[in-house]
């Protein structure tokens, strides 16, 4: 049985002047944490236990390799700063739907900002049933010590969030639960993504495509990234549908239809990571208009839903897009209130390669720049996931940041601002109960669009500036008063 938390009704939306969030309420019960550590350090153990017993009754593991851990911490939010993450997030939303328009307006648009993606361009259709270029996204902010909400990533391509964040945030109040802090607790409700939400939106999208209901595929590529294709066809068949994890390349398409194993499909959730051809990460190689040529054909024809579409699994994904929501080009077409967003809530970003840009109205000669302020920047390349190849100047050796500055033709990257994160006394569970001891942990959070609208968040703690899970970060549990 879930935590009673989790069920409780959602605050009412109401108007918000506040620009950040309130951390009050989150740094008080890590005090209360920690001064129960000091007094009775075997409760904590036990509550630890809860929460790694509650994961694995409900199979969570990342990418069934291993356990997820467990943290006692909560992110603790009020009615207004939900308000404000709903409202970052749809005007965000809103945002990277005009700047792909504007890119795609123009070829040379799309050759200069993301020339690895220029091969894709045959393949751009919005999915059947769905007016945007998103149908769901994640945009992933720092919390700043001030509260202040930065944005860092945008992502469209991982369901991690959407499969698991109900249950880890479940997980974390039976633990918090168990520790008896009623006074902490009972006027607040979990915040999280719902359990589920993303399965029945995409059925949603689906029936807006009118389309007979057939096969949902669950499209795997290449890269075999599995990981939560496991999760979301339990909740589809929960849901009376056939779902099946397939690979692109095992499709056919013939008379308008596309087909596994001679099963018509009717909707697709693309687990893809098609990347630059030449990344030593995860990406389509040369060659993929041939090994996933039915799957193309069907998606340019949109017969059938394909959620994310390829515009999403791209050019909405690349960090470029930070750019190009900072471009002066750009920001001449967008209003007062636009532009004052982007500066107050998305760092500045730009690409790593030789030349002059503008900071904050500055004109800077990047790489030589960078050299000299390695403290101020994060490098990150521009569209792979999952933590792989950031390096964060302020925690990185001159010879390590040096090496990072270098462009590299096969892996493009961004230079980001880097945002210090608000930081935690968190007491981290690992594998031992030796390791039971307060650690300083960053915090950020990943909001949650769907169709345009937000549907949630969740919150990783890392002892590590970079809070992927599939790095050291851990989910914990949101709750809203």
């Amino acid at each position: 049985m879930m935590p009673s938390l989790h069920s409780q009704p959602a605050q009412p939306k109401i108007a918000t002047q506040r620009h950040g969030i309130d951390l009050t309420a989150t740094y008080d019960l890590h005090e209360r944490l920690f001064q129960l550590w000091c007094k009775e350090p075997q409760r904590l153990y036990q509550a630890r236990d809860v929460s790694m017993r509650y994961l694995r009754e409900n199979g969570v593991r990342f990418e069934s390799s291993r356990e997820l851990p467990a943290a006692t911490s909560a992110l603790m939010l009020d009615s207004e700063d939900v308000t404000l993450l709903e409202t970052i997030s749809e005007t965000l939303h809103d945002l990277v739907e005009t700047a792909v328009d504007w890119v795609l307006a123009d070829r040379s648009r799309l050759a200069e900002y993301f020339p690895a993606h220029l091969r894709m361009a045959p393949y751009f259709a919005k999915t059947r049933g769905l007016q945007t270029w998103q149908g769901y996204s994640r945009y992933d902010a720092v919390i700043t010590q001030k509260g202040e909400l930065k944005v860092i990533e945008l992502n469209s391509c991982c369901p991690a969030g959407f499969a698991h964040a109900a249950i880890c945030n479940d997980a974390a109040i039976s633990g918090l639960q168990s520790l008896g802090l009623e006074d902490e607790l009972e006027s607040r409700h979990a915040a999280t993504l719902e359990s589920g939400s993303l399965v029945d939106e995409l059925l949603a999208i689906e029936r807006e495509a009118g389309l007979p209901v057939g096969l949902v595929a669950l499209v795997n590529d290449e890269n075999y990234l599995h990981n939560e294709l496991e999760l979301l066809k339990a909740q589809f068949e929960d849901r009376g549908r056939t779902a099946r994890i397939v690979n692109a390349m095992d499709l056919t398409y013939r008379d308008g239809v596309l087909r596994h194993d001679g099963d018509f499909i009717s909707l697709s959730y693309n687990k893809i990571r098609v990347s630059t051809p030449d990344s030593s990460n995860h990406c389509w190689r040369a060659g993929f208009e041939k090994r996933y040529a039915p799957f193309l054909s069907a998606v340019v024809d949109q017969a059938f839903v394909s959620v994310n579409n390829l515009v999403a699994a791209t050019i909405a994904e690349d960090k470029t897009l930070l750019e190009v929501l900072h471009a002066p080009a750009f920001q001449k077409t967008l209003s007062g209130d636009q532009r004052d967003f982007i500066t107050r809530h998305v760092m500045w970003t730009a690409r790593l390669q030789p030349g002059k840009v503008l900071l904050h109205g500055e004109e800077i000669d990047l790489l030589p720049y960078l050299l000299e302020h390695k403290d101020r920047f994060v490098i990150k390349p521009a569209n792979e996931g999952r933590g792989f190849g950031v390096t964060i100047g302020a925690a990185s050796t001159t010879a390590a940041w040096e090496a990072a500055c270098r462009p590299q033709a096969n892996l493009p990257c961004v230079v980001q601002e880097f945002a210090a994160p608000a930081s935690l006394p968190v007491l981290y569970h690992g594998g031992d109960k030796a390791d039971l001891l307060p650690v300083e942990m960053f915090i950020t959070v990943a909001m949650g669009i769907i169709r345009g609208q937000y549907r949630g968040l969740f919150s990783r703690i890392s002892p590590e500036a970079i809070t992927n899970v599939g790095k050291a970060g851990i989910i914990q549990a949101v709750l809203q008063q």
